[in-house]
């Protein structure tokens, strides 16, 4: 199972946010996803965030910017870690590769966003939550029922 980072930068004021729209894996093609990507191996996942983060945007950011406020795991699919900063760094980001780096209004979401990111977007913005431990969530393959 393979171990990921995704992050999200808010502006210091929380009304914009650092998206990238993504090009791979093809499932995510055309849709906005925060920045980030595979933990290498003996890497921690904070380190994965500083990396991928400047990797993808060119700007450095430091562990401490970070704040890991959930775990996103489906079983032998994949663990995704999740970071939100509140940084006015939002602002020099640049794309670096290919998939390209915009900074969106929060308040505006585009309708093409990763689908789980309608609920993790406000939960990293909720200022009364308490992410002293990252909230776990277990997703599960959805169930079709046919008539």
């Amino acid at each position: 199972m393979q171990e990921y980072v995704t992050g999200f930068m808010f502006s210091a004021d929380a009304e914009k946010l650092v998206v990238i729209k993504k090009l791979k894996p093809l499932w995510q093609r055309g849709l906005y996803n925060g920045v980030g990507g595979k933990i290498e191996a003996n890497e921690l996942s904070i380190d994965a965030m500083v990396r991928e983060f400047k990797e993808e945007t060119g700007v450095i950011t430091q562990p401490e910017n970070w704040t890991c406020f959930a775990n996103v795991y489906r079983p032998s699919v994949y663990d995704v870690d999740m970071y939100f900063s509140r940084s006015d760094l939002a602002f020099q980001v640049q794309s670096i590769e290919q998939e390209e780096v915009h900074i969106i209004n929060v308040n505006k979401l585009p309708e093409n966003l990763i689908p789980n990111l309608h609920w993790l977007i406000p939960l990293a913005l909720d200022s009364q939550a308490d992410f002293s431990a990252p909230v776990r969530v277990t997703e599960v393959a959805e169930n079709r029922v046919t008539a």
